[in-house]
């Protein structure tokens, strides 16, 4: 093999796994835009009057830190919880709230249900061992362009 030929292949090998490099960034890309959004919806929830007052009253035991607060959708046609976001670290919140995975001593816990365009929520205060999969609708979220609108 002359020494066109070695760089020739030396240079498809390395366009092939720079391509391969690129095909992974955009499923990464995507989720990341994908949690951006859940983030929009959570931040919404939680300025409803109930959600907010939840967060309030766990915030007033004079934490330091922002409030933990676990969101999960209920599929109650597989009696089964999931959780909302993927991954161990949401990044997730502001200087109110801060989403969390791990179960907590005290938590708001955001249920969501997927409804016709959107999602029905519902939030109370919760300990780790307290989720259900039972619970009426506090109000709806749906989508509105770029944005979430409650229900009426």
């Amino acid at each position: 093999m002359d020494r066109f030929q070695r760089w020739a292949w030396g240079a498809m090998g390395v366009a092939l796994l720079a391509g391969a490099g690129c095909a992974h960034q955009a499923p990464l890309a995507v989720r990341r835009e994908v949690e951006a959004d859940k983030c929009s919806l959570i931040q919404s929830v939680l300025k409803q009057p109930t959600p907010s007052r939840v967060v309030e009253e766990i915030a007033s035991l004079g934490r330091n830190e922002p409030t933990p607060v676990r969101v999960y959708v209920r599929r109650p046609e597989q009696a089964m919880l999931e959780r909302f976001f993927v991954g161990d670290e949401p990044h997730c919140g502001d200087a109110t709230f801060k989403v969390v995975q791990e179960s907590v001593l005290d938590a708001v816990v955001v249920y969501l249900q997927e409804v016709q365009e959107g999602y029905a929520y519902d939030a109370r205060r919760s300990g780790p061992d307290e989720l259900t999969l039972d619970g009426q609708p506090q109000g709806t979220f749906r989508r509105a362009g770029p944005a979430w609108v409650a229900g009426t």
